[in-house]
């Protein structure tokens, strides 16, 4: 699963059926760490993103859909990958220029 993001559309959902990955795409951000709505740059490369990614654009309203997203979160909740806190998956970021 790929967040993809860019200053003009926001962020949305691509490769939303791929559950065993996932992972912040930035298209054509500045590098600076500005500001994203539901995103938290904790570095260069990761970061934590608020789990409102089934409201994303991109995101289907299956029950089916819906299921295997929790599955996926249940899952890496067991590695690690969840900060309870800021209620949000730790995901990997790739700039796109």
């Amino acid at each position: 699963m790929i967040i993809d993001y860019s200053p003009g559309d926001g962020l949305r959902l691509v490769e939303s059926e791929d559950f065993k990955g996932f992972k912040l795409q930035l298209r054509d951000a500045p590098e600076a760490r500005s500001a994203i709505e539901d995103v938290v740059l904790v570095d260069d490369g990761n970061i934590l993103i608020a789990e409102a990614v089934p409201s994303l654009p991109g995101a289907y309203a299956t029950a089916e859909w819906q299921a295997a997203y929790r599955g996926m979160v249940d899952n890496v909740a067991a590695k690690g990958w969840i900060d309870t806190a800021a209620n949000a998956i730790h995901a990997h970021a790739e700039r796109i220029p």
